[in-house]
């Protein structure tokens, strides 16, 4: 049995209407997971009633009130009804591909994570999932939806245990997940991508309930990179080692989009190195430009 954590954002407006939309997924899929929800707002322990899942309000947070990811995974291991845990951002609705692909890296391996790409849709509305509505988004979120960058990682699979010494990761803010992906690597863990095997369907949504947080490059951001202590260890999911392809069977990730991870990372980190000279020369250019 899978059990599905995350850690939603308050549910209001309209993230509190997609919210509801990947959690009803989740309940739909078979056999049905345990879904703890961890947070500690009386909006979202509403939320969790009203949908019968589970939810943590006593998970660890930073002196910002963000949930720590050590504390959250940690307690999932404690309460998880299996033998597969799976930690999902609220905002994405899952198809039983993504049951069937925990499934098949369980019988391939004893350790593995399992990651994909997403799909970028937009939503404004709550979604019926009636019968065969996963054929339909499917095909709709491929046909209308952008596949995001490699970069954002926003569904985990992995055997229960598996993580059980992390960092204080700010939840929500930016680096764990490319950190989590470095980490399986390192320990020579299969780090398998299964973006052609899943369709995860992201609804989009904007910021504007942070409360002025900036999760990209604020203090909490900055903090959660401190933890990755070099560039080196902020990996994507080209950093794959297996891929599962949409026949349903693990193969080694020997593609050029593998291949040239490595490269695209050094490149990566050479530009933002030289940010502030290029700036600076295109100020320079800008000025003499138009004679100031």
């Amino acid at each position: 049995m899978l059990t599905i954590f995350s850690a939603p954002k308050v549910f209001q407006g309209h993230v509190g209407i997609i919210q509801e939309n990947a959690i009803r997924s989740w309940l739909g899929l078979r056999p049905k997971p345990r879904i703890i929800l961890f947070s500690n707002e009386e909006s979202t322990a509403d939320a969790a009633r009203r949908l019968g899942v589970h939810c943590g309000n006593d998970v660890e947070t930073n002196s910002h009130g963000t949930p720590l990811l050590s504390s959250m995974f940690a307690q999932a291991d404690s309460q998880a009804a299996g033998d597969v845990m799976a930690f999902v951002s609220a905002d994405i609705i899952l198809t039983q591909a993504s049951v069937e692909a925990a499934r098949i890296a369980m019988e391939w391996s004893q350790r593995f994570l399992l990651v994909a790409q997403r799909h970028d849709v937009d939503l404004r509305k709550l979604v019926e999932f009636d019968p065969g509505w996963e054929k339909q988004w499917a095909t709709d979120a491929i046909a209308r939806g952008k596949l995001h960058s490699e970069g954002a990682i926003d569904w985990f699979v992995y055997p229960r245990g598996q993580f059980s010494d992390l960092p204080p990761f700010a939840v929500g803010r930016t680096s764990y997940d490319n950190w989590l992906l470095w980490k399986t690597v390192s320990s020579d863990i299969p780090l398998i991508d299964a973006t052609d095997f899943v369709t995860l369907v992201h609804q989009n949504h904007d910021y504007s309930r942070a409360d002025a947080v900036d999760v990209w490059d604020g203090a909490e951001a900055r903090e959660n990179r401190l933890w990755i202590k070099h560039w080196s260890n902020y990996y994507t999911i080209t950093h794959a080692t297996w891929t599962l392809r949409a026949d349903g069977t693990v193969v080694p990730a020997s593609g050029w989009r593998y291949r040239m991870a490595r490269p695209r990372q050094l490149l990566s980190h050479a530009l933002r190195a030289t940010r502030g000279i290029r700036s600076r020369v295109r100020s320079w250019r800008l000025a003499r430009h138009y004679g100031r």
